[in-house]
């Protein structure tokens, strides 16, 4: 059964809708942090150091790393024994790190996530109780204390976006840094293991059409990414050479939406950003817009004129 889009995001529902038995707070369920990385020593201290001190009786910290050649696996060592390797896409990471998942909740958590404080698991794990249909707790993502301008743009430009797409049912909700019952996954045959940049949005297209519900709420987790021009500018030619592969389908959006949410959308957040907010983080938006224009057309034309000299070399 696939939910209308607007059926299938529950925001902010309030304690007293929560009547559902999925959670029983007699006897918590095991919930397995599951983290992929690769040379991510600069951030994945932080984040284990989070996820090691919440007050929650009973988790685990799995960890699948992609052959890192930094101090990653040092550091990781010293929050868990439950150390994988994987060398494929991040989707077969993934994967690996559900199949080694001992808990009836799995937190699908990138390396830079940091829980604000150790409550949060406890606080956000009753929202599983919304519905026995509940697939996923997903957590606002906002940029952390004292955070450098490039990474509280990127996330007052993803605000903006995911409350917009929310409100005109548009794109697939509930994707990385969230929450999820495994049996879910199982549902769903697992994650494509083929995929690496787009992923979870796949896996979330997956799970509403097998008509699995989406808890959206406010209680934030801190994302420590894009902390540079330059990693924001890297990023978006990695995600440039996946789009000009599969289409803008893969997010559920068309190219149309794409256009709209970079072009009017985001000038409009940023001009309310600068003028009544005034949040000049919003003034490096230009730049943001200008380095995604040039990575899609590079990819763009560089898979164009590879066609076109193998078109060529078959004439």
């Amino acid at each position: 059964m696939q939910l209308d889009k607007n059926e299938y995001i529950v925001v902010n529902p309030a304690d007293e809708t929560l009547t559902a038995h999925v959670i029983d707070f007699n006897v918590l369920p095991c919930v397995s942090f599951c983290i992929p990385t690769k040379n991510n020593e600069d951030t994945i201290e932080k984040c284990l150091e989070s996820l090691n001190s919440q007050n929650y009786p009973l988790k685990e910290i799995i960890i699948v790393d992609g052959y890192s050649t930094d101090s990653t696996l040092d550091i990781a060592k010293k929050f868990t024994d439950k150390i994988y390797f994987e060398q494929g896409p991040l989707g077969s990471a993934r994967q690996k790190s559900i199949d080694m998942a001992r808990g009836e909740v799995v937190a699908l958590f990138d390396s830079d996530i940091v829980l604000p404080d150790s409550n949060w698991l406890m606080d956000v794990i009753k929202f599983f109780n919304y519905s026995e249909s509940v697939s996923t707790v997903w957590p606002v993502n906002i940029a952390p204390p004292h955070s450098s301008l490039t990474t509280q743009l990127y996330f007052n430009l993803w605000k903006v976006t995911i409350n917009d797409r929310i409100k005109s049912g548009r794109s697939y909700y509930g994707c990385g840094n969230s929450l999820f019952l495994k049996k879910c996954f199982v549902d769903i045959g697992g994650i494509n293991p083929d995929i690496h940049w787009g992923e979870d949005f796949d896996w979330a297209l997956k799970l509403m059409k097998r008509g699995y519900k989406v808890v959206f709420i406010n209680r934030p987790l801190y994302h420590d990414t894009m902390r540079t021009i330059m990693e924001f500018y890297k990023k978006q030619f990695v995600g440039a050479s996946t789009f000009t592969q599969t289409g803008f389908g893969l997010m559920g959006l068309t190219t149309r939406e794409i256009l709209y949410e970079n072009f009017i959308l985001g000038s409009k957040a940023m001009i309310h950003g600068i003028v009544v907010e005034r949040d000049f983080s919003w003034l490096l938006y230009p730049f943001f817009l200008l380095i995604r224009i040039l990575a899609y057309s590079y990819i763009f034309f560089k898979k164009f004129f590879k066609k076109k000299e193998v078109v060529l070399d078959d004439s």
